[in-house]
């Protein structure tokens, strides 16, 4: 799970227990991992008595959980933004911004700018005629200094060692995990969160300068394909007419309507249009006592249920229970 979760895989089954594992926030953040390096972490954690393997299972032994509570490893905060903002695109941004607005009020016009896309300079570009009049750079300072002093020492200047400024060329991410002594996966896991946290700031800030940067940034974490079927079903199509107007197989518009209930909040998908208050007591008074974990599919065989509607209830319990 661990595994297709990391890569980006998205099948109801990864999605489902990467969200009963609160492990959501890491879909997508190593796309390239090798199912080589999985086996060969896991069994780094075998040969130090850390795990134990079982099939295609690792857990943790006590000596394992008691190495993992004493890490000093860093522990994101703000993931999940990776979800539903294109970060790196932003972080471009951002830098380059800084960049210009600090040259600008040098009054330096002679300089080389960071070597980002096309697209990117052409934003910034139409971004700095838009707010060039506004005391950009009064703007930004007091918006830093917000930010940096809501982080905790180290982290604010690891990030404020990235940015780049006049006569400032900010440094690598390769040169911070050397002078930190880290790994440069530790060192990139870092900057990732921090500029999650940022976008973060930015938003609940809302100064226009700045959520200006993340136009056309923002997309909801479901797929386009399973949004248009969640809008279909919200506008009271039935899933057989649904899969007939969309060209898709029935478990098609199961496993989309799956998706979107695992990854978007709870109020956001109409679970009662499937799941009826009376249907949901009837499954309550099954389950009573019984973790999530242990629930059976045939426990629910006097009702007729068919799968995807069992784990749709399994879904929407795990949501009330996290709130």
């Amino acid at each position: 799970m661990i595994e297709n979760v990391l890569v980006g895989k998205r099948s109801v089954s990864t999605l489902y227990w990467g969200m009963r594992y609160a492990q959501l926030d890491w879909l997508g953040y190593d796309k390239r991992l090798s199912r080589t390096e999985v086996d060969q972490a896991a069994q780094s954690l075998v040969n130090d008595k850390l795990a134990v393997m079982a099939d295609t299972k690792v857990k943790l032994t006590p000596e394992g959980l008691t190495t993992l509570n004493a890490t000093s490893l860093y522990q994101p905060q703000a993931l999940s933004v990776r979800l539903t903002v294109d970060i790196s695109t932003f972080w471009q941004r951002f830098l380059l911004a800084i960049q210009v607005v600090s040259e600008a009020s040098f009054e330096n016009r002679q300089y080389y700018p960071l070597q980002v896309p096309w697209a990117v300079k052409q934003t910034i570009k139409r971004w700095f005629h838009q707010y060039r009049e506004a005391s950009l750079a009064e703007q930004f300072r007091t918006f830093l200094e917000a930010f940096l002093t809501s982080l905790p020492t180290t982290q604010a200047n690891f990030l404020a060692n990235l940015l780049v400024g006049h006569v400032q060329p900010g440094k690598t991410i390769t040169q911070l995990a050397q002078t930190a002594e880290m790994s440069l996966a530790e060192a990139t896991l870092i900057q990732t969160d921090l500029v999650c946290q940022l976008v973060q700031f930015i938003q609940q800030e809302q100064a226009p300068v700045f959520t200006t940067l993340l136009a056309g940034l923002v997309n909801s974490p479901v797929s386009q394909s399973a949004l248009q079927t969640v809008q279909a079903y919200n506008q009271g199509q039935s899933l057989s007419t649904i899969s007939q107007r969309r060209h898709l197989k029935d478990s098609t518009v199961r496993e989309h309507l799956l998706e979107a209930a695992i990854l978007e909040p709870l109020n956001a998908f109409d679970y009662e249009r499937t799941l009826s208050p009376a249907l949901q007591t009837k499954l309550a008074d099954i389950f009573d006592q019984q973790s999530i974990d242990e629930w059976q599919f045939d426990q629910v065989a006097p009702l007729s249920l068919e799968f995807w509607q069992f784990r749709l209830y399994e879904i929407l319990r795990s949501k009330q229970d996290d709130q």
